[in-house]
């Protein structure tokens, strides 16, 4: 069991990366709005706050990251202007909203590109999880790069 454990962290923590990365390249020198940034989240997630190139941390609760907005991502609306930003990176925050398809409507909205993490359909870890509020099968991820052909997503 604690095996498992310790592949699903790797996983995560490299397909996060990995997702940033991209993220990083298809902003084009424009920036990036980190959705979801977190308090609460791993130590990656602190570093990826923290890149020259994230110009904005967005998220519902109080932060201490830079450049910081408090923000209900799932009902509100993004304080930019369209295409504002390169690339949003949506890391493991959709699973957690009540109105993912408003997020990544917005997301969509401020960004040429759209970088999102979900936990992987097939792990039931992300199933159980009790914060989850919306689970994404492999059908529903090929349904959203349908709709959305500016958004790369990664599990």
């Amino acid at each position: 069991m604690i095996g498992q454990a310790v592949r699903e962290s790797l996983h995560h923590i490299i397909t996060k990366g990995t997702a940033f990365e991209e993220a990083r390249e298809l902003s084009n020198g424009k920036g990036i709005i980190n959705l979801g940034c977190g308090p609460h989240r791993t130590f990656g997630a602190q570093i990826i706050a923290e890149a020259p190139e994230v110009l904005a941390n967005i998220d519902i609760a109080l932060d201490g990251m830079p450049r910081f907005i408090q923000l209900d991502i799932g009902s509100e609306p993004l304080p930019f202007a369209d295409k504002q930003f390169g690339c949003a990176f949506a890391s493991h925050i959709l699973e957690h909203l009540d109105n993912w398809q408003f997020a990544l409507h917005e997301a969509c909205r401020v960004a040429d590109w759209v970088v999102v993490v979900l936990p992987h359909p097939v792990n039931f870890g992300g199933w159980l999880h009790p914060g989850h509020k919306q689970h994404f099968s492999l059908k529903d991820v090929e349904k959203i790069v349908e709709l959305y052909p500016n958004v790369e997503v990664y599990y």
